[in-house]
């Protein structure tokens, strides 16, 4: 009976503007490249002496559809007992670097370098010039959002994307994920992200609205259970897959229609929870497109006008907010709750006219 080996494997805990991320957990290729496996265990590990840490280091580059990269540690590369780039560059030069591979970043041969990167995207082209020594298991999402951080002309982040913690990793650890729900309820088993996903069938759009289904569902779950935090990261990332898989109107019109409906009841949901935790800026953006469209039925526009208005309302931001609540009123003027709102941003509004009327009579009084 052949018994498979256990690569070893290490996590990277990452923050962006000093707000955690997540975890990213790699698999390495302790066969195939031993010593940059042991180099870079060594590197995460840390704890001794002569050898330091990727605690504290930096991605420094950023290329999307290419690579993120992580900065040789903060500490130089001085005495640190690490293996030169000609021993660890001549290892694993694989026939093909796919997404989330790790690779050493080339130095000058003899050069002791700790430069790494996690490829977002196949990349042909490196083949056989990287030594690639393990790939992403756990916290795509996370790659996917370093990714899609904004960088300067030189591709550096414009905002620090940090290692704040690494080390060795096994089955028994956690997998701390703060920018997506891996919550399976309601049957979503798909990626974070469309690009990473192998369940949906290649070129069914019956498959990909099957998933979208799944994906509203499980966050609908979510909400009714009262963790609306994941209920909310469900739904952006059902609406990343409506974007992905919009099925053309000529083409496939029934499914057209199909996609335009959810669409609509994903803004709503968003700004509804959006709303409930507070995130005005992004209630004022879900309920902006729902209203930009065309199609959207007169109580599906009450909804918007109403959550934005409420929104604009707690950003201090009385005129729209009067005018959006005004407009639900139009449609639903029997709603107790948006003639309550708008009885309040009318006083708010009367408040601060008689404060700036008292604030100027000092000057002419």
């Amino acid at each position: 009976m052949k018994i498979e080996s256990i690569q070893p494997k290490a996590y990277l805990d990452i923050s962006i503007d000093s707000k955690p991320t997540g975890r990213i957990v790699l698999e390495l290729y302790d066969q195939q490249a031993p010593k940059s496996t042991n180099q870079f265990l060594k590197l995460c590990c840390g704890g001794s002496t002569d050898v330091h840490s990727y605690k504290g280091s930096h991605f420094n580059k950023v290329i999307k559809n290419f690579i993120i990269q992580v900065q040789e540690t903060s500490k130089g590369t001085q005495g640190n007992n690490l293996e030169s780039s000609k021993e660890l560059q001549e290892e694993n030069l694989c026939e093909s670097c796919p997404t989330f591979s790790l690779c050493w970043a080339n130095t000058e041969l003899n050069h002791t370098s700790d430069q790494f990167f996690i490829t977002t995207f196949p990349q042909p082209h490196l083949a056989k010039k990287h030594t690639v020594f393990g790939h992403v298991i756990h916290g795509k999402s996370v790659v996917r959002e370093v990714e899609r951080v904004s960088t300067n002309s030189q591709y550096e982040p414009t905002v620090a994307v940090v290692i704040e913690s690494c080390g060795e990793w096994n089955d028994s650890m956690d997998i701390p994920i703060f920018n997506a729900s891996y919550d399976q309820a309601g049957g979503d088993i798909y990626e974070e992200y469309p690009d990473d996903d192998q369940t949906i069938e290649e070129d069914s759009v019956e498959s990909a609205y099957t998933a979208i289904e799944r994906i509203k569902e499980s966050g609908t779950i979510l909400f009714k259970r009262g963790d609306k935090t994941q209920a909310y990261l469900k739904w952006r990332k059902c609406l990343r897959y409506i974007v992905e898989f919009d099925p053309d109107q000529d083409q496939n019109p029934e499914f057209y229609k199909k996609f335009k409906e959810v669409k609509k009841k994903i803004y709503l949901n968003l700004s509804l929870v959006t709303l409930q935790l507070k995130q005005f800026t992004d209630t004022v953006k879900y309920c902006t497109f729902l209203l930009d469209l065309d199609d959207a039925l007169e109580q599906e526009k009450a909804k918007a006008y109403f959550r934005r208005g409420s929104a604009y309302y707690e950003m201090h931001k009385l005129e729209p907010s009067l005018a959006d609540l005004k407009s639900a009123h139009k449609i639903i003027p029997n709603d107790e709750l948006v003639s309550k709102k708008m009885q309040d941003v009318e006083a708010a509004l009367e408040a601060k006219k008689q404060k700036e009327k008292s604030k100027y009579a000092k000057f002419f009084g």
